[in-house]
């Protein structure tokens, strides 16, 4: 408790944070299981940290479907999963555990433009991203990215720019990292 979505305990406190990340993940858990299950040929796996025995992850997935994410900070992790998964697969979509405005058509429309991209970016609007999908892999796509910033998304296109490859940029769309943003999922939720 206190260790994730932490910018939340002012308006959730530590215990409400980590609910919150539950939930969110959950959301995210549920759309792209979805979309891997209207094919085949797409798998879904759960990367977790510390360990994938915590057993919020046993109502949420199977063990099959989880793996322990590597160690080091967040651009070394990402770069270790890609390199991991395109040994085994034409590409990898790596999706953030809180961009709830995900959605089936966005994860279509990824693998649609990567069909002919060598990477697929969706940002979000407060200068991230929310999801990065790649048939290819390059050191400097992850290293020293200023992580939780409002310049990543800008400089992940400066990489790929940089890279030579054909990459697409889809419409942007929000995480929750901030409580405004946990009020917004909330009427989200509603809605549905």
């Amino acid at each position: 408790m206190g260790k994730v979505k932490t910018r939340l305990i002012p308006l959730l406190g530590p215990l409400g944070a980590t609910r919150a990340h539950e939930r969110l993940l959950t959301h995210v858990v549920h759309i792209a299981r979805a979309w891997c299950h209207a094919a085949s040929n797409r798998q879904f796996l759960l990367w977790c940290t510390p360990n994938t025995h915590h057993p919020f992850f046993d109502g949420l997935i199977p063990p099959h479907q989880r793996r322990p994410q590597p160690e080091g900070d967040l651009g070394h992790r990402l770069a270790t999963i890609v390199v991991r998964q395109l040994k085994h697969h034409q590409g990898v979509i790596l999706l953030g555990g809180d961009c709830v405005s995900i959605t089936l058509p966005i994860l279509d429309q990824t693998l649609a433009a990567l069909l002919h991209h060598d990477a697929v970016m969706v940002p979000a609007e407060d200068g991230g991203y929310l999801l990065l999908a790649l048939t290819r892999h390059h050191p400097s796509l992850f290293a020293n990215i200023p992580w939780g910033s409002a310049t990543v998304a800008a400089e992940t296109r400066i990489r790929l720019n940089g890279l030579g490859w054909r990459w697409q940029e889809l419409a942007a769309g929000w995480d929750v990292d901030h409580p405004r943003d946990w009020l917004r999922f909330q009427s989200m939720i509603r809605k549905t």
